[in-house]
């Protein structure tokens, strides 16, 4: 019988023990890892909180083997994406977490450090890069290209052929019209509809979207 890696999970606040619910539901004969423990600066979290999983130290000073697999759980894309090259250069070593009720087609590609939650679709042709976080039942269309670090929050839609830069975060229920090329590091709020070019740092909210910050 195949041995199965250390699965930790990077970071123990909301996010990261949901991820762990998540992980906990995959059946373990499909399992390629078992459950570990947290990473986290604060080793106190998860103090008022009652979690089986342990936090064993902080990722940055973590002595990693090469042994270890890990995914990242943390919402806000520049300070995920930072930790992570971050733990990369250390020797970690990222695995991506897909949802056993994802639909992820086989033409896909994911990058590493990627999460996929409840009920994402991810259609033919879609390229996710490293560390991109696609919450629950948002559907991703035809050739979609997310470069590395996007998070994209639940029940958002994102069009063929549309590209998210670097960075970018999505708030629930947005709507990126296909062929949309949003700027790194942009931000489209909640409940937003956009089309066209999004500038490289700015902020959209509404229907039709409205830049409300960037440069």
């Amino acid at each position: 019988m195949e041995n199965k890696k250390d699965l930790y999970i990077i970071g123990a606040g909301g996010f990261g023990r949901e991820v762990l619910v998540w992980a906990s539901l995959v059946a373990p004969e499909k399992r390629a890892w078992r459950i570990k423990a947290f990473l986290d600066s604060m080793p106190d979290v998860l103090d008022n909180y009652k979690c089986e999983v342990p936090i064993v130290g902080d990722p940055l000073s973590y002595d990693f083997k090469g042994e270890e697999l890990l995914i990242c759980a943390i919402g806000d894309p520049k300070t995920r994406l930072s930790l992570c090259r971050k733990v990369l250069n250390r020797g970690g070593i990222f695995t991506t977490f897909v949802h056993p009720r994802a639909i992820v087609s086989s033409s896909a590609r994911i990058g590493p450090g990627c999460i996929l939650a409840t009920n994402v679709l991810i259609s033919p042709g879609v390229c996710v890069d490293a560390f991109s976080v696609i919450l629950g039942s948002s559907a991703i269309g035809v050739n979609a290209h997310f470069e590395q670090g996007v998070t994209v929050s639940a029940f958002s839609a994102i069009g063929e052929e549309a590209v998210l830069k670097e960075g970018v975060f999505l708030g629930s229920h947005a709507i990126i019209a296909p062929g949309t090329i949003v700027g790194a590091g942009a931000k489209i709020g909640a409940r937003t509809f956009v089309k066209g070019n999004i500038p490289a740092g700015a902020t959209y909210f509404g229907i039709p979207g409205q830049m409300i910050a960037g440069f």
